[in-house]
């Protein structure tokens, strides 16, 4: 541990000298403030003590240049004086200094005033060593939840074109989330279009997402795919809480027959698809369904609705991220705001564009808070 005596005191500065080196400490010794910098700069102290009169640089002066220095600013500094207003004492603290030390000095006082500012000069260089490490691991935390990302980005479907039409819009917050979606032509006449968001945030949350995709686009659940209510059943014999960190998943899954205009859904526990005509041959309706979330309970049970749609179908999907944005004021959106806000916007949600207008009415309602949370959307039109 090396000590930087300050002090243009020669005699008083030796005996402080002779009494430090007798505990074994390493010294150095400046008459001036301009050479204490020099020498510091050279060999930085743990320690200073610094007199407080002294001609040129006095005591505040030097701990201000000290303090001032980022390469110096983290040594202990104690101020030696004979001054004991508390006035004195406030401008040195104000200046940076650490500690003070009377004069005349006790030596038992010194050795004690020294041991502690190396305690506490060793804290905060462990201190700064973890932040250091903390820093890195948040580096490396960032790039491998931003390969995830990637890689949850490269799952999402491309836009169907056809006999039906089904687009859709993600956008990820700074935290990887649990949403994930697909819509795929299952065969000639059945295309399937589901939406799955899984409790929290982070990786945890992610993989039962990306699972249910993986084993839904690559047919290995072991389930017909065009009975919604199984589908959910099995996906929740598999996905119990207890066997994933506590985590669950509402999902809402559809599968839509061209050849017969018909839908049929499931869902678990997840926000209410909208359904309805472009041309207004039918009235608008919200497809609830009644299961509880994917994983919540094992006894669970689910029910597969069916409806006839008719001309001029657009079914809208979407997770509560879409809604649960601050609103002016703070006050979190609702759901009912939400779909109260969606029906206005029917009309402009059956333009090709129609994800991006809904989304931009989102902002205006909102004043363009950021949004909290992963959303999805996926808007089919069902001819």
């Amino acid at each position: 541990m090396t000590i930087l005596l300050v002090d243009d005191d020669r005699i008083h500065s030796r005996i402080l000298e002779v009494r430090l080196r007798s505990q074994g400490y390493q010294i150095l010794v400046a008459d001036s403030g301009e050479s204490a910098l020099a020498q510091a700069r050279l060999l930085p102290p743990t320690v200073i003590l610094c007199d407080w009169l002294m001609d040129g640089m006095d005591g505040l002066d030097v701990c201000r240049a000290f303090k001032a220095d980022p390469a110096l600013k983290a040594a202990y500094f104690i101020l030696l004086t004979s001054r004991s207003r508390v006035e004195d004492r406030v401008n040195g603290l104000d200046c940076g200094a650490d500690d003070f030390l009377s004069k005349p000095v006790d030596p038992e006082e010194l050795l004690a005033r020294v041991r502690s500012g190396i305690r506490l000069h060793q804290a905060n260089e462990r201190l700064k060593a973890l932040a250091e490490e903390l820093r890195h691991q948040k580096l490396r935390l960032d790039e491998e939840l931003e390969e995830a990302a990637s890689y949850v980005r490269s799952l999402l479907p491309q836009p169907i074109r056809g006999a039906v039409r089904v687009d859709s819009r993600f956008e990820p917050t700074h935290e990887l989330g649990g949403d994930s979606f697909d819509f795929f032509w299952l065969d000639d006449d059945h295309v399937v279009i589901y939406l799955a968001d899984a409790s929290g945030h982070g990786l945890a949350a992610a993989f039962p997402s990306i699972s249910v995709h993986n084993q839904l686009r690559s047919r290995s659940l072991p389930v017909d795919l065009r009975d919604p209510a199984a589908v959910l059943q099995t996906l929740n014999s598999g996905f119990q809480m207890e066997r994933h960190q506590g985590r669950y998943l509402t999902m809402w899954y559809g599968v839509y027959q061209p050849s017969s205009r018909t839908l049929r859904f499931a869902s678990a526990g997840h926000p209410p698809a909208l359904l309805w005509s472009r041309s207004g041959a039918f009235s608008c309706r919200w497809l609830t369904g009644q299961g509880m979330a994917v994983g919540l309970f094992e006894d669970s049970t689910y029910g597969t609705e069916s409806l006839e749609v008719g001309e001029g179908g657009c079914l809208l999907v979407y997770s509560d991220g879409l809604y649960e944005v601050p609103r002016p004021g703070g006050v979190m959106g609702t759901l009912a705001e939400f779909m109260e806000l969606v029906e206005q916007c029917r009309g402009l949600l059956a333009d090709d564009n129609g994800l991006d207008r809904l989304l931009s009415q989102i902002h205006d309602v909102t004043d363009n808070a950021p949004f909290t949370d992963d959303y999805s959307v996926i808007r089919a039109l069902l001819r």
